[in-house]
């Protein structure tokens, strides 16, 4: 046993630090007592603080629970609440098709018995196996279980699972877990988006941005331009008003990070900020600089833009621009990496702390980012806001029955917020939590939401603290590229846009066929009812048609192909194996199931393929359209 639990421990060291840490204080059982009957897999444990066992059959108990999740034994995920004795699990690994399995307990103690018990390191260091303490599950921790790759398309098949009676009596525990996860996929799932268009205007406007992007500044140098260790990120939530006195007070001695939408606001109050961020892919973002007069935008450091605006955004910024790709695969393949990737995220200011962490200040400081509604739930946006300080577009949800809250600023009470804010809060969430080890992020907002992993504290506690007012900061001066990089990397560009185009070409050439045969075949099925398609359809055909959709879908592992156009996909393709997730784990009691669950799969691949063969010839007709290929 000694030696079982040692591998265990070894295997978890390298995953999770935490929870072995806390394992390596426990010298032996205290509340929990162990009772193992002749057969092994007869292994009761007994609460003695309540004296009450785990399982009234250890055996008994564990084949019904194993009878309980048959119809779910084809999802490649399963969560449960509580460990127990660990055999469930696993059992649960001998079945094909479960990849992964999350458990949540809440007492280490139970923990340290089930690993003594079951030797789980092939699971553990494989991240098959993840063994989450309960007690210290938040919102960063559900992003980072959902955020795995092969879980994506199955993520709408989540539920948790209490694996014995003995566990309800945490039912607060088990209800936040289960909230915690279902926000986490929701955030997951819209990142990923179902809008198809977006997805192909993101690819639009960055080739139409490239050119521009090469010829000027690049993120790499403005990541050497730290000018202090404070890095102020302002936007433009109700509360800023109040912050904007202090802020101008300091602004010669801390870096000041502002969202577009904040600029024509601190013009006003004579702040120049060092850096500006946009992210916004619509040409309505442009009139944040268009408010703003040229001379005051030209004291601005460095405009830095996603790549992915829109091009009137671009042209309107006037002062020093450095356009920062995204970390997707149609943009690394053209090798520009000098000019960095970010804006993961959904929000100017999300991107605004990316760019703070990766230029390296210690302590960020947020203002501004009520991510609320007013406490008189008047106002959206701070003042001098161009679109008002009731923005429509964000105060439309006050009038929906959409009541969203989350903790408020300093612990006191709640706020009332909205689902784009709450996708905007969750990304700093996930974003301080990946930080905190280089960084400290401090949220001075005083108002709004409290964002978990910031620390709220006044932000004049913070500007006393860290803002050295003895010497002014430097100016961040970007250095124009070399012309001959500048050739170079537009050459690189023509190159690899001509191997783009030609992969795309290939693939519709493989797919055109293979859709009309579904098309075909779904349209002659559609002229019966269900019953007489079950009847007296030809199920040979159906079935090998469905052979080549796996066949043809293998297009999506394919690495050139991936890299060049699944980004653009993702949204799409996303959207629709949520749904066909639901059909493939569908496991068939007799024949007349099997036969729905090929007819089913079959109609749900007719839009597939017609949604994938229409977004690769959309995206070839935007490359071949590029006038600097000429």
């Amino acid at each position: 046993m000694v030696e079982r639990y040692q591998r265990n421990l070894e295997a978890l060291k390298k995953i999770d630090g935490d929870l072995w840490q806390k394992l390596q204080r426990i010298e032996g059982n205290e509340r929990f007592e162990v009772f193992v009957g002749s057969d092994p897999a007869d292994i009761n444990i007994v609460d003695r603080k309540l004296n009450i066992p785990f399982y009234d059959s250890a055996i008994g108990d564990t084949e019904a629970k194993l009878k309980e999740l048959a119809p779910k034994m084809a999802r490649p995920f399963l969560c449960f609440f509580g460990i127990g004795n660990g055999i469930l699990f696993k059992a649960l690994f001998g079945a094909k098709g479960i990849n992964r399995i999350f458990v949540f307990e809440p007492e280490i103690e139970t923990i340290y018995i089930a690993f003594h018990l079951c030797d789980f390191s092939k699971e553990i260091a494989a991240q098959r196996l993840i063994v989450i303490d309960a007690n210290r599950f938040n919102s960063a921790e559900a992003m980072r279980l959902v955020k795995f790759d092969d879980l994506l398309v199955y993520l709408k098949l989540y539920d948790l699972v209490v694996t014995q009676p003995i566990y309800v009596r945490y039912q607060r525990m088990i209800e936040t877990i289960n909230q915690l996860m279902i926000d986490a996929i929701v955030q997951i799932v819209k990142t990923h988006g179902n809008d198809l268009e977006d997805a192909l205007i993101g690819v639009d406007n960055f080739l139409q941005n490239a050119e521009t992007m090469i010829e000027n500044a690049a993120f790499a140098d403005l990541g050497n331009q730290k000018n202090g260790e404070l890095a102020i990120i302002v936007a433009t939530g109700p509360s800023l008003t109040k912050q904007l006195p202090l802020l101008k007070e300091i602004q010669d001695y801390a870096t000041i990070i502002s969202v577009d939408a904040s600029l024509p606001i601190l013009e006003k109050r004579e702040i120049a900020p060092d850096i500006v961020t946009s992210l916004e892919r619509v040409a309505l973002t442009a009139e944040f600089y268009e408010n703003v007069s040229d001379e005051f935008q030209k004291k601005v450091g460095c405009f830095a833009i996603s790549a992915l605006a829109h091009k009137k955004v671009v042209e309107a910024a006037k002062g020093t621009k450095c356009l920062i790709m995204r970390p997707f695969g149609y943009m690394m393949v053209f090798g520009l990496d000098r000019h960095g990737y970010a804006g993961v995220g959904m929000s100017a200011a999300n991107l605004a702390f990316e760019i703070a962490f990766l230029m390296g200040y210690k302590h960020i400081a947020l203002i501004g980012q009520d991510l609320a509604y007013s406490e008189d739930g008047a106002t959206t946006h701070a003042s001098d806001h161009i679109f008002g300080a009731r923005d429509p577009g964000a105060a439309k949800y006050m009038d929906t029955e959409e009541k969203i809250y989350f903790p408020a600023w300093g612990g006191k009470g709640s706020a009332r917020s909205n689902s784009t804010w709450a996708l905007f809060r969750n990304f700093f969430i996930q974003n301080i939590a990946d930080a905190n080890n280089r960084t400290t992020t401090y949220n001075c907002t005083e108002g709004g939401c409290h964002i978990d992993g910031a620390i709220d504290l006044p932000f004049a506690e913070i500007a006393a603290r860290f803002v050295d007012r003895s010497a002014p900061k430097k100016q961040i001066a970007l250095p124009q590229p070399n012309p001959k990089t500048v050739r170079a990397e537009k050459k690189r560009l023509k190159k690899v846009i001509d191997a783009m185009i030609k992969t795309g070409e290939k693939a519709i050439d493989e797919l055109k066929p293979l859709q009309k045969e579904i098309v075909d075949l779904a349209a002659s099925l559609e002229k019966e009812d269900r019953q007489t398609q079950l009847a007296n359809a030809d199920f040979k055909t159906i079935c090998e048609i469905n052979a080549k959709i796996d066949k043809a879908k293998k297009i999506l592992e394919d690495g050139e192909f991936m890299k060049y156009y699944w980004d653009s996909l993702r949204a799409m393709v996303v959207s629709q194996e949520l749904n066909i997730a639901k059909i493939t784990t569908r496991i068939p009691t007799n024949e007349t199931e099997q036969k729905e669950k090929h007819l089913d799969y079959l109609f749900a691949h007719r839009w597939w393929f017609f949604s994938v063969k229409g977004a690769i010839e959309t995206q070839l007709k935007i490359l071949k359209k590029q006038e600097w290929r000429a």
